[in-house]
């Protein structure tokens, strides 16, 4: 097995939530699906509160198109959250273990496991809950093809490659909160090797920077700068236009903040070599 699979599987293996999680999700949201399904009393309250409480065609395009950014948007977050929490505990779970002294003596530089762990959190987590969004896409289009219960009227346009265009969608959304979140990444890989709680010293020391730097020095760049910082991904994952997300951030904040993942990147390689 080549180095790469085999060091993605040792963290599959490692972190057994990232999978059961998914998974778990899954089994709740069959559950419920197939609740909803059989309960038409249900199906029908539901039809009526969505038609009258709102001034748009309940079978609308644009309805439907709310329905799948509502669902990437749960998924996202779900995923984000999932990532994050890998990348505080990953190099820490190993440095308490005792593990990080054997990786270090194998032939694997330190940038290269740091690639790994940055490829695993930032691609391989997204990818398997993006496994979500597909089996609820397919869900909807194989029982649009044998039922007219009220729910899955709500998708009648649906189709085998409006399906697989929804879930490269999603894809594609993830691939860009990946990218904006790789100087987090870097930053709580770093944090990580130096703090038993790196998410909480993240948060509590980015608003003791707020509030000092508001209060103190009557200057709130620090300010708009992490709230920019935070914003963004979850911003990508609402917006109709992702991309304009960078476009607003701006070309000083896009700067600094890709600086300030490299100086993270690099402190965090450094210290995983001691």
């Amino acid at each position: 097995m080549r180095p790469p699979l085999f060091m993605l599987e040792k963290e599959l293996i490692e972190h057994k939530t990232i999978t059961r999680i998914p998974l778990f999700i899954l089994l709740c949201g069959a559950v419920l699906f197939i609740s909803l399904m059989m309960n038409t009393n249900l199906q029908d309250n539901v039809f009526i509160s969505v038609e009258t409480q709102g001034n748009f065609t309940p079978f609308s395009s644009e309805f439907s198109n709310d329905l799948q950014l509502a669902l990437s948007f749960v998924v996202g977050i779900l995923s984000l959250a999932l990532t994050t929490t890998y990348l505080s505990k990953t190099l820490r779970k190993e440095r308490n273990e005792g593990s990080s002294a054997f990786w270090r003596s194998m032939p694997i530089s330190s940038q290269y496991t740091h690639a790994i762990k940055l490829a695993f959190g930032l691609i391989v987590i997204p990818l398997i809950f993006s496994a979500l969004v597909l089996i609820a896409n397919l869900s909807f289009w194989v029982i649009s093809l044998s039922s007219d219960t009220v729910l899955v009227m709500l998708h009648e346009h649906i189709s085998f490659m409006s399906v697989i265009s929804n879930w490269l969608q999603f894809m594609g959304r993830m691939l860009l909160v990946s990218v904006v979140m790789l100087p987090i990444a870097g930053l709580v890989l770093a944090v990580s090797q130096v703090s038993n709680s790196p998410l909480i010293i993240l948060l509590l020391g980015g608003y003791a920077l707020k509030l000092l730097s508001t209060w103190v020095l009557n200057w709130d760049g620090i300010a708009v700068f992490l709230t920019h910082m935070y914003k963004i991904p979850t911003t990508i994952l609402l917006s109709s236009e992702p991309l304009m997300s960078f476009s607003q951030a701006g070309i000083g904040f896009l700067s600094l903040y890709s600086l300030l993942g490299a100086i993270s990147l690099f402190a965090s390689i450094s210290l995983y070599r001691t």
